[in-house]
């Protein structure tokens, strides 16, 4: 996109730079200027400046400088394109594009999204009021309080209630103007199978908001509660249900946390990637602000390169049972494949975050964050663990190191790494070890 230099200036001058970066950052006057910490790297005491009658800020401890469009592009970690264009909305500014049709596009795309993005945000209201206005919202704040989430956290993740029965968010909408289809097509209400109206997707549920990396609520994950007194569980639905793939929201492509702890993750320089709704809202209280959880998935590529956006390395901090082994293994040619180096947090069988927390405390945790190996090298240990006793046992787990040693760029550290497995199998012999993970490799190559 080429934008003339007249528009960037328009831009420049009617984009508050100082409210922009305090959306990010908790800045104070110091002079004609503001002060606060750097959003870009950590440090204790703020030498982080901006200057918004002149339009530039810079930190003096890492160096960072810039204007708005820079600011906005290493922040969220947009292309220059993307940037103007969000800026240019919020001044009020019209980008002159050479092609007409592709500018109507945009702008149609734009409004949809917008109409949707309104419909979450009412949602979202309805959601938090029921749960305190509501007679059966009390089960509901029974529920946060029994996992020990404070006030403050409940409210800055806006947990809510979905009401017991089967349309109340449906009028609630209906009665604010907001069509059926459009509340369909965000995922809130279901058509029913006879036709002849809809009801709601979440009922008698604890509801977790979901926003995307921008802080735009795209979608909602619904929680199981105890039944209403007087009432028997039937058992029906998981115990998560989560909002179905739609315009504003690809399972795929959204992190839960990430945009509550997108300038923690980049000050720190790594996020803290868990996976229950409940481990993350915990995570963030104890002080872990910098984490992250999937959305009822595996972890994806598209997550993968939203973390490298703004993490230069990830810890792996999943459940200490079979299943988060599991995880941690299907995790690592992901974010080996983005770049992304990564160590792993083992918890002791049946904990996970939530219950390590409370059980043990932060400072605990942080130093199992501390001392946590390389991925690799959980990945060996974690092989000759499983490995049967017997020699094709043994054979059979080193063939299975095949494709992550593949992904291990580096020859010093494949050496390394080739040393690891020969102490951990009990094998002194470096190229019987080099020629069966060549096997294992092939092998996964094939499959």
């Amino acid at each position: 996109m080429i934008i003339p230099d007249e528009v960037k200036e328009a831009i420049r001058a009617r984009v508050d730079l100082g409210a922009l970066i305090g959306e990010y950052e908790r800045l104070q006057k110091s002079g004609p200027s503001l002060k606060g910490r750097c959003p870009f790297h950590d440090e204790k005491s703020p030498s982080f400046y901006v200057h918004p009658h002149r339009g530039f800020f810079k930190c003096f401890g890492c160096d960072a400088k810039g204007d708005v469009f820079s600011f906005l592009m290493r922040m969220e970690g947009l292309g220059f394109g993307e940037a103007a264009r969000r800026l240019a909305e919020r001044a009020g500014v019209e980008i002159p594009n050479a092609d007409p049709r592709e500018e109507e596009a945009y702008r149609k795309k734009r409004q949809r999204e917008e109409r949707l993005l309104a419909i979450t945000e009412a949602a979202t209201g309805y959601f938090r009021s029921q749960l305190e206005e509501h007679l059966l919202g009390e089960i509901a704040r029974a529920a946060i309080a029994s996992r020990g989430v404070d006030a403050p956290t409940a409210e800055a993740f806006r947990l809510g209630y979905a009401p017991h029965g089967w349309d109340g968010l449906t009028r609630f909408l209906a009665a604010g103007g907001w069509s059926p289809r459009e509340a369909e097509e965000v995922g809130l209400i279901v058509p029913r199978r006879g036709g002849g109206g809809h009801y709601d997707r979440f009922r008698h549920r604890l509801m977790f908001t979901i926003t995307d990396h921008r802080g735009r609520i795209v979608a909602f994950s619904g929680r199981v509660l105890p039944p209403p007194p007087g009432e028997e569980d039937d058992g029906k639905g998981g115990k998560y249900i989560n909002s179905p793939e739609t315009p504003l929201c690809t399972k795929g492509e959204v992190l839960f946390g990430l945009h509550e702890g997108r300038v923690e993750i980049r000050r720190r320089g790594w996020a803290l990637l868990c996976e229950g709704n409940f481990d993350l809202l915990m995570l963030h209280q104890a002080g872990f602000s910098n984490s992250v959880a999937p959305l009822g998935t595996a972890l994806t590529p598209a997550q993968a390169e939203l973390l490298r956006r703004s993490a230069e390395r990830v810890v792996l901090l999943f459940d200490g049972d079979a299943a988060g082994a599991r995880a941690v293994r299907a995790a690592h040619p992901i974010l080996a494949k983005a770049g992304l180096p990564a160590k792993v947090v083992t918890l002791p069988p049946g904990d996970d975050p939530d219950s390590f927390l409370r059980a043990h405390g932060a400072e605990a945790l942080q130093q199992r964050v501390d001392g946590a190996p390389g991925i690799v090298e959980h990945l060996v240990e974690d092989a000759a663990a499983r490995a049967r006793d017997d020699a094709a046992g043994k054979a059979e787990a080193i063939a299975e190191l095949g494709p992550v040693l593949t992904l291990v760029t580096s020859p010093i550290e494949r050496q390394l790494h080739l040393e690891r497995i020969g102490r951990a199998f009990g094998i002194r012999d470096v190229e019987a070890i080099k020629e069966q993970l060549r096997r294992g490799a092939r092998a996964g190559r094939t499959r």
